[in-house]
């Protein structure tokens, strides 16, 4: 890591000017002794307190962003300390790429990241078009960053002339555990604020951008997640931008519900009664919306006596679009305002409460879900992320789906699509009011014959049937802490 002056006749070569280091400190040298470093939770650190590190045995330096304690690396630096001191106690970005700007600084002094660089702090996000989107729970009261027990987050960049990505780690500290990653916030040209969730945490990133960019992508797994910034131009950046107080910040997960506006982009018949509406997020806010989670309807008609109805999201179409499936009541008023919905036309919601735990379904090897009619909706993803992730393999999961007609049978068709991924998945309809070769009537004991009472048992539907399913598995003899039931 040179620092050369812009004049210099090293720049225009690129040769560097190297000095005779002692015994024991080449590079392979400084790979060894950084490994046994312990490296440190990354915390803010602003520009007044990097420049207090500028002197021999005390040398901090800011390259895109990250601040490294580049102490012990003095004595390793081929250029000579001169040359390194130069960078200390700023932000060396500029001094950095002068010379070198495709060395993985990042992997060579990961084991010394001590923070990133931060400005002052912004206002809270507020969503153009919204009137009241300062909302609660995207006003998270942060402390300084406090790292909860069992579960850790941590911050990365890297770039290409083309683009710049910029990733979260949710990481835990608990042996074969299911990581589940979501987000929700604001991206737009030039401003990037986003909570990530992981194990009941969440995580703030929180940024202005160095430049605006032309297009983005997402990439989220259990284990990570990725903003991938397509540039304008080919070119390296110096940094990804400047840091707000707030970001790379851990908080516990609020149960507050952020305001959101949509557009409707289709509303489609699936049976006689019941209709699957896509919508897209406005106003450059993005999410991927946890599995089993719902989104609030909000009634525009302020008359009404219902504001808002709960609706779980039956699909993911991307972090800009997702999918409700609503069943049309004769006397339902929200259902009949969705179903009415025609696209083009707004609507207003709020999301995002409580969602299914991988890791509680995970812990027991034997999953059987029963649902009714549109009872299906929390489940569509569920058993899509079990034909999917390598942790089920070892799974199986029956679906004990209950409907009047075939023709009410909901995502028939996906269903027995997941279920030739998934060697494991059963599959068994249930009908009320057809005959036909398969099981018939409503619920009964007889119908759970051949699972066990310590099956793990998911169940939704209307209410008569969530009662009379958990009557049964009452008289099954399945303990209440081995049944979880899905309201909205």
């Amino acid at each position: 890591m040179s620092f050369l002056k812009p004049a210099s006749p090293q720049v225009a070569s690129n040769v560097r000017n190297k000095i005779a280091l002692k015994p024991g400190h080449s590079l392979m040298d400084w790979v060894r002794f950084k490994s046994k470093n312990k490296p440190l939770q990354p915390r803010r650190i602003t520009p007044q307190e990097l420049s207090q590190h500028k002197e021999i045995g005390d040398v901090w330096t800011a390259i895109n962003g990250a601040v490294y304690d580049i102490t012990a690396y003095v004595d390793y630096h081929p250029g000579g300390a001169e040359e390194l001191m130069r960078g200390a106690g700023i932000d060396s970005t500029d001094l950095f790429n002068e010379v070198h700007k495709w060395v993985n600084f990042q992997n060579m002094l990961k084991e010394y990241l001590i923070g990133y660089l931060v400005d002052v702090p912004k206002k809270s996000l507020q969503v153009p078009g919204l009137t009241s989107l300062t909302v609660q729970k995207l006003q998270p009261q942060i402390t300084p960053p406090l790292v909860p027990v069992g579960t850790k987050f941590t911050y990365d960049s890297y770039q290409t002339e083309r683009c710049f990505t910029l990733i979260v780690y949710g990481k835990t500290t608990f042996a074969n555990q299911v990581k589940c990653c979501f987000f929700y916030g604001t991206i737009n040209k030039k401003v990037i604020q986003v909570f990530v969730h992981c194990n009941e945490k969440q995580f703030l990133l929180d940024l202005s951008l160095f430049s605006e960019f032309k297009k983005f992508d997402i990439r989220n797994s259990n284990l990570k997640f990725e903003i991938i910034i397509h540039k304008q131009h080919e070119t390296m950046w110096p940094s990804e931008g400047t840091h707000s107080a707030n970001s790379n910040t851990i908080s516990e997960e609020s149960n507050n519900l952020v305001l959101f506006e949509v557009l409707c982009t289709e509303n489609i018949e699936v049976t006689h009664d019941t209709r699957l509406l896509t919508f897209r997020f406005l106003h450059d806010f993005y999410a991927l919306p946890p599995m089993g989670s719902h989104v609030f309807v909000l009634n525009p008609d302020k008359k009404s006596v219902v504001d808002k109805k709960p609706y779980t999201v039956y699909n993911i179409v991307d972090h800009s679009s997702f999918q409700l499936l609503v069943k049309k009541y004769k006397d339902g008023v929200m259902s009949t305002y969705l179903c009415s919905l025609q696209p083009n036309q707004t609507t207003r919601m709020q999301g995002f409460d409580h969602f299914i735990d991988l890791n509680v379904l995970h812990k027991n090897r034997n999953i059987v879900i029963l649902a009714a009619g549109t009872g299906i909706t929390p489940f569509y993803r569920m058993v899509n992320e079990f034909s999917t992730n390598k942790h089920f393999n070892d799974h199986s999961c029956s679906l004990i789906f209950y409907n009047k007609t075939q023709s009410d049978i909901l995502a028939k068709e996906k269903l027995e699509d997941l279920q030739l991924h998934m060697q494991k998945l059963e599959i068994i309809h249930v009908l009320s009011q057809e005959n036909w070769v398969g099981l018939t009537g409503h619920i009964e004991l007889s119908h759970l014959k051949k699972y066990s009472p310590e099956s793990l048992y998911l169940i939704c539907g209307p209410k008569m049937f969530m009662k009379k399913s958990l009557e049964v598995l009452s008289n099954k003899g399945v303990q209440s802490s081995n049944i979880i039931e899905f309201n909205g």
